[in-house]
């Protein structure tokens, strides 16, 4: 029994396109109850902090109040990756899902973290399988913690454990190789 199955696309794959109005909360400063971010590699270059690199656990919300609902949690890492240390920080993290509507599903994020820019949505899991899209972020507010708005679009294809059909051509599980 082989271990893959291959199938020509000869019609349009479902896509779902999604946008999405959040907030992740940088917490920088404080005390360590309320750190979502710690340095794990100093630089030895004072000046600029090239080569600083910060893993991070950011809560993503619905609002910019200290009580808004935790939808999830943006867990990775980012580096100072610029030496001029102003271009912004090499940033790449999983962004978790944990309430109901997308309770487990993941979406991968990766890009530069300037004041204000976007970040490239490379992927997904759950329900964002094969995600793709931009997070468009911005700085609105800024103290001993920097909360970004975030507007996500996201295409993805959702999968299923159901067979997907398009004229003769099936492709499910693994089965035999080419399935006619």
């Amino acid at each position: 029994m082989a271990y893959y199955a291959i199938a020509p696309i000869v019609c349009a794959l479902l896509q779902r396109e999604l946008y999405m109005h959040l907030y992740i909360n940088q917490v920088w400063d404080g005390s360590d109850a309320t750190l979502d971010q710690i340095r794990v590699i100093n630089s030895t270059i004072p000046v600029t902090g090239f080569g600083t690199t910060v893993v991070h656990d950011w809560p993503v919300t619905v609002g910019v109040e200290a009580n808004a609902t935790v939808v999830g949690h943006a867990r990775g890492l980012h580096i100072q990756s610029s030496h001029d240390g102003v271009s912004g920080w090499y940033t790449s993290f999983i962004l978790m899902f944990e309430d109901k509507s997308f309770k487990g599903s993941t979406l991968k994020v990766m890009g530069i973290t300037p004041q204000d820019g976007q970040w490239s949505i490379i992927g997904g899991t759950g329900e964002f399988v094969m995600a793709q899209g931009v997070i468009d972020h911005k700085i609105v507010k800024q103290g001993i913690s920097r909360i970004y708005e975030l507007n996500i679009h996201v295409v993805y294809t959702p999968m299923d454990s159901s067979v997907f059909e398009c004229n003769s051509w099936k492709l499910g599980p693994p089965q035999g190789g080419i399935v006619m």
